[in-house]
């Protein structure tokens, strides 16, 4: 049984979940035939609890002026022309559009989050890995000496997260709270927890779909990849629950004995092509009984985990520095591309099913560990915390004991496909057009240490605002312009909301990168050839002070974002409300401002961890970039994706530049201390 996005929220949120007792259909498999655990039907607890707020919709001139701030900033020659479309629409369409978007917020529990999931994901047709899925790489801190260590640190992380998965199952996971800016303690909406492990993305031809699935029916077994080849293992059966540690051990080694068949074709590469490619390959191949079946059974698991026999070479080293390593000979850049891509057709990436929501991977050779998620499910905060905990909790278990008795247990349920001619050729195609994307990937690594958020905080600056202007520092030192921002804000504090966009490119900001450039010769005629004044970057207090409106200006807008008064999400709604009601598109959405305005030519994020993890994604656009940082106790850690086929970009030229706006900035307040 399946679920549409909208019956799924109606289930965690309003209805108690009722589980039957057994599996409708599952194929036999180990020991017996599955059939699910015995669910509690108690209600979630977000249904005994006080609702939360409906996510706001903007004042619709206050988003307009935001708009044109914007415009100013990124697009200045564009802007008489924006304000006369501005003015129209507040004159003509604007009210009826936004009296719909008014309407619909009291139909619906979000009026964003549908419109927001077709327009951020499901209707983007590029492939998923790199330019959609995160890879998320942890330390681990003992070593897996052999393939039992291996299988041990496996089975045991499978079983905590089978705990994890059964608190779902009964509606118990803990509310998280964040304090508001009044000081108390605000509820978060707990969503995206709860679908993580139910949800899967199909590739569709126009559009994918996002299939949440009846727990009663799936979620009881694992996949587990391996040379390229696919396993089911069964983790619950009918009559006792989990399988034992042992057991699931002993499966897992079984999978690792085996030995590369050269032969077994890699189907997994299928998941790399673009989305309506990728849809087409998918229906030829469940023309077969066989395939199909096989599909049902990675739609339906809880996760996929994947063994890597292999590491990446050298080639995917950082570019920047050489001394920030890993592990072993790899690198910060190397592991990173090693949990975005797995290294193309020739290395590890059809050991991979992209488009399940979760797949850890674990390198036999070094213990690499890492995750690469499907982002239409959720954001970081709902799966990242989630490995973490989970891996420091294995860590600390005992060792294993140095030998246990072997079970006899069937062998693990080997997917074996039947293709045809045009499903090979079709894996041909996908095998040479992601080595294409997977070498066109430029990463780079920075791992910032010469001082850290403490040094930041005693400023009396956010640690995210500083880092924000710190960027867009760099971006106008190398292109003597700002771009369209683009960071995560979580607006999770209402129901069920994902995020909205903090823009960072302000003409506080852009103002005091100008200053601040004072004295560069290269920036100095890039302001000549722009028009800009250097009056204002002569003095050093001069530019502290424009620092400091600029910092007031990117809180403001962060402040305005988490509380659900962003203008991305209102502009994308009036955008959506206008092709619901028919007719024309107001001039203002296809004018070819707004296409600048959102061409978020450098996408940022946050991703803070306890450990010091690398996290990362690619670009958004053909000459962007991605930069994912974390804000570590001692350091800020930035992984910066470019693409090499686009000469305005160079991942380690951004990362030399930032390096040198980090140190700017720090001497600028410095300085202003010493005043």
């Amino acid at each position: 049984m399946q679920f549409s996005m909208s019956s799924l929220y109606i289930c965690i949120f309003l209805l108690p979940e009722g589980w039957r007792e057994s599996f409708l259909g599952a194929p036999r498999r180990l020991l017996v035939t599955l059939g699910s655990l015995s669910r509690d039907s108690s209600p979630c607890p977000a249904a005994k609890v006080e609702p939360l707020p409906c996510l706001p919709v903007p004042d619709l001139e206050t988003t307009m002026q935001k708009y044109l701030a914007q415009v100013e900033v990124i697009a200045p020659n564009h802007l008489e022309r924006t304000r006369c479309l501005v003015k129209n629409f507040l004159c003509g369409p604007g009210p009826k559009l936004q009296q719909r978007l008014l309407e619909r917020r009291q139909k619906v529990a979000n009026w964003a989050t549908d419109w927001w999931l077709q327009d951020m994901y499901l209707s983007v047709p590029l492939a998923l890995p790199i330019n959609s899925n995160p890879g998320f790489v942890l330390p681990l801190k003992k070593k897996l000496k052999s393939p039992k260590d291996s299988a041990t640190f496996l089975g045991r992380f499978i079983l905590e997260l089978l705990y994890y998965q059964e608190v779902l199952d009964r509606c118990e996971l803990e509310v998280e709270h964040i304090k508001s800016r009044d000081g108390k303690s605000q509820a978060l909406c707990m969503a995206q927890h709860y679908q993580m492990f139910r949800m899967y993305r199909r590739p569709g031809v126009n559009c994918d779909e996002q299939i949440i699935f009846d727990r009663a029916t799936s979620g009881d077994h694992i996949i587990v990849a391996y040379h390229n080849q696919f396993y089911s293992i069964p983790v619950r059966v009918s009559d006792r629950g989990r399988i034992t540690e042992a057991e699931l051990i002993e499966q897992l080694l079984k999978i690792m004995r085996t030995r590369a068949n050269p032969k077994t074709p890699p189907v997994g590469i299928l998941t790399t092509a673009k989305r309506p490619v990728w849809a087409c390959a998918r229906e030829e191949l469940i023309k077969n009984e066989r395939n199909r079946h096989n599909i049902e059974l990675i739609e339906r698991c809880v996760c996929i985990i994947c063994i890597d026999n292999d590491v990446l070479p050298a080639t995917f080293n950082n570019p920047y520095r050489e001394d920030d390593r890993w592990i072993g000979d790899r690198d910060y850049a190397n592991v990173l591309h090693h949990a975005l891509h797995g290294g193309g057709s020739q290395h590890l990436s059809a050991n991979r099913w992209f488009d399940k929501t979760v797949q850890f991977i674990l390198g036999k050779q070094d213990g690499f560990w890492c995750l690469n998620y499907e982002h239409s499910a959720g954001e970081a905060p709902a799966v990242l915390p989630l490995a973490e905990q989970l891996t420091q909790k294995v860590e600390a278990m005992p060792p294993a004991k140095e030998s246990f008795e072997e079970l006899d247990l069937p062998a693990p349920e080997k997917l074996e496909w039947c293709l045809s001619e045009q499903t090979m050729s079709d894996i041909r195609e996908a095998s040479c057009n992601f080595d294409t994307l997977v070498e066109d990937l430029d990463l780079c690594v920075l791992n910032f240490c010469e001082y850290s958020k403490e040094f930041v905080k005693s400023c009396k600056i956010s640690p995210d605002v500083y880092v924000q202007l710190a960027l867009q520092l760099t971006y106008y030192k190398l292109h003597g312009k700002l771009t369209a921002t683009y960071e995560s804000a979580g607006i999770r504090r209402f129901s069920l909301g994902r995020v909205d966009v903090i823009r960072a490119a302000s003409p506080e900001a852009l103002t005091w990168a100008m200053a601040m450039c004072q004295g560069d010769p290269e920036s100095q005629s890039r302001n000549q050839q722009n028009n800009t004044q250097d009056d204002c970057g002569k003095r050093p207090d001069r530019i502290k002070e424009l620092f400091d409106l600029a910092v007031q200006r990117q809180v403001k807008e962060m402040n305005d974002n988490i509380t659900g008064h962003g203008i991305d999400n209102h502009l994308m709604g009036l955008r959506y409300a206008a092709k619901e009601a028919g007719g024309p598109m107001p001039e203002i959405f296809t004018d070819e401002a707004f296409s600048i305005v959102h061409h978020f030519t450098l996408s940022t994020s946050q991703v803070t961890t306890k450990e010091p993890a690398v996290v990362g994604y690619g670009p958004v656009v053909p000459d962007g970039y991605g930069c994912c940082y974390n804000i570590q106790k001692d350091s800020f850690m930035f992984h910066i994706a470019a693409f090499n086929s686009d000469d305005r970009t160079n991942s380690k030229c951004f990362a030399q530049t930032l390096e040198q706006s980090l140190r700017d900035m720090a001497d600028m307040l410095k300085n202003s201390k010493q005043r």
